[in-house]
């Protein structure tokens, strides 16, 4: 399995040449898109045949930018065609910002002093000293990391690495989660007994009510100035991304280091909601707020990272089942499951974590 990552520097933009590369970047994407869309081009080969030529000619950049930029193009317009084949409402797509993708055999990175070198032409470049934290140094050091495509927008340089995950062990027992709004409950299984377990969101739930509120209020107060009640509403949203965000990774790199220290498997339920027509616009935020394929998916790449099997099982029937007779109930009312006929209780979070583990070969379903 092949995992992806991506480095964030922070630069300052003193540098005219740069500029004067990303907006010219720009410029080929956008005119490789109106020569995809009018000869119906899919493929970098096909494009390049018929605009290779042409661009060199007009765009004295290094040349290895041109087929990077039918790359970025095409990329944009088969997201534009998906939804014009679905008969969604899509422009045609049109790059406004400047920006430059460079493939690895493009530019030059000393990876111990961080110094990078971009091309412009021929013999002449641009070179720029990214600011290396530990992080990035314990990543660039380790040679089981190899390099990507480098992407630069004005003040920022992003950088791809990837690498093969190491093999994942043999566990000898599960920890099974179900995902909620505010917390991940569930059982953690082994070979002798079951214990209950929950990891809450850090208050994830309350940091989203509450910026919600504070963006409405903001929307009300700024009505007569879309430009200044734009700018606001970006930055509040943003701030809770990253508070968010944050608080999701405290929770699974807990879950990951306490996994790993017990040799256990991560049980997570493929979980796909259905569309969000039939509901309250009040029930459809608060779905669509939820941060469960976040979690899971912070879940996976660092379990992935750290050799930690993953299992995702299908979720049907796990919180209506009763484990002792079998019977099923049809209904889904309050936090805890009572089954009808022999009258089993337990909550219902836990209780389909349970379901979830016997779902799973040996040697980590319970007994």
């Amino acid at each position: 399995m092949r995992l992806y990552w991506k480095l964030v520097f922070e630069i300052p933009w003193t540098e005219p040449k740069l500029d004067w590369l990303l907006k010219e970047f720009r410029l080929i994407v956008n005119k490789s898109i109106r020569v995809a869309l009018e000869q119906r081009l899919h493929s970098r080969m096909r494009l390049a045949r018929v605009a290779y030529a042409g661009f060199g000619r007009e765009h004295n950049i290094y040349k290895q930018y041109i087929p990077s930029a039918f790359d970025f193009a095409l990329r944009i317009l088969k997201t534009y065609r998906r939804r014009f084949k679905q008969g969604k409402t899509a422009s045609v797509p049109y790059v406004r910002k400047p920006v430059l993708v460079a493939e690895n055999q493009s530019y030059r990175l000393d990876r111990t002093t961080g110094r990078l070198r971009i091309p412009i032409r021929g013999t002449e470049g641009v070179q720029l000293v990214l600011p290396l934290s530990e992080w990035h140094r314990s990543i660039l050091e380790d040679p089981a990391w190899a390099l990507g495509s480098l992407t630069v927008v004005p003040g920022r340089v992003v950088l791809a690495v990837r690498r093969t995950s190491p093999r994942a062990y043999e566990p000898v027992s599960a920890i099974a989660l179900d995902t909620n709004e505010d917390s991940l409950d569930g059982v953690a299984v082994g070979s002798a007994r079951a214990r209950l377990t929950s990891l809450s969101f850090l208050g994830v739930r309350e940091i989203q009510a509450r910026h919600f509120r504070r963006r409405r209020r903001l929307a009300r107060a700024k009505a007569q100035d879309r430009r200044v009640q734009r700018r606001l509403l970006a930055r509040e949203s943003a701030r809770e991304r990253r508070r968010v965000k944050q608080r999701l990774h405290l929770v699974s790199k807990r879950l990951v280091q306490f996994a790993l220290a017990s040799k256990s498997a991560i049980v997570l339920e493929n979980l796909k909601l259905p569309s969000l027509h039939g509901r309250s616009r009040r029930m459809n935020r608060r779905l669509s707020s939820w941060p469960n394929r976040e979690i899971h998916r912070q879940i996976e790449y660092k379990a992935a990272l750290r050799g930690v099997p993953v299992i995702k099982v299908n979720p049907a029937w796990t919180s209506k089942t009763c484990p002792v007779c079998g019977a099923r109930r049809r209904d889904r009312v309050g936090k805890d499951f009572v089954c009808l006929i022999c009258d089993w209780e337990m909550d219902r979070s836990r209780f389909s974590s349970r379901g979830r583990c016997r779902r799973m070969p040996r040697p980590c379903r319970s007994r």
